[in-house]
C-alpha cells in the first residue's frame, strides 16, 4: 500500500483520506462535535461525528475504551478518548484502537498507526493510492 490510501470506516464504509504513518504508534481520526459523558453513572461514553471525503457524515455513540495522553510537538500533552473502530484499507480489515482528535489543520483526516498495520500492511513510502483490494460495506448499520 502507499503511504496515503482511502480508509473505510465502520460497517457503512465511510471513505476518508488516510495517511499510513509508520512513525506513529496509534491511529487517530478527525472527530467533530466530540462530547464525553457518563452513561448510567459508570462508564465514559463519547458522541461524535466523522465526515467522509464526499461530505457524508456518520454519527457515533461509543464506549470510551481508555484515555490516551498524546505528546504535542509544541510540548506538553493532551488527553484524548480512545475507541474501537472497524477499518478497511485496500481489502485489509480489522478493528483499530483510535483516538479522537481535532485534525482540522492537518492534510489527512485519518492517521493509521503501527498498531493497526502490524502484520497486515507493507507501506511503500514513495507511492499513494496503490492498494488493490476492495472493501465491502454493510448498509444495515
Amino acid at each position: 500500500m502507499g503511504y496515503v490510501e482511502n480508509v473505510y470506516v465502520g460497517k457503512l464504509g465511510l471513505e476518508m483520506k488516510g495517511k499510513l504513518d509508520t512513525g506513529a504508534d496509534s491511529s487517530s481520526v478527525f472527530a467533530r462535535d466530540v462530547h464525553i459523558y457518563n452513561k448510567s453513572g459508570k462508564d465514559d461514553w463519547v458522541r461524535f461525528r466523522l465526515v467522509g471525503k464526499n461530505g457524508r457524515t456518520v454519527r457515533y455513540d461509543q464506549n470510551v475504551r481508555r484515555f490516551a495522553l498524546i505528546k504535542l510537538k509544541t510540548g506538553g500533552t493532551i488527553r484524548r478518548p480512545v475507541i474501537h473502530l472497524p477499518l478497511c484499507i485496500g481489502g485489509v480489515s480489522g478493528l483499530a484502537e483510535v483516538n479522537l482528535a481535532d485534525r482540522e489543520d492537518f492534510e489527512y483526516d485519518f492517521l493509521v498507526g503501527r498498531e493497526f498495520m502490524a502484520s497486515r500492511v507493507l507501506v511503500d513510502s514513495s507511492s499513494t493510492f496503490i492498494a488493490e483490494g476492495s472493501c465491502e460495506k454493510d448498509d444495515s448499520e
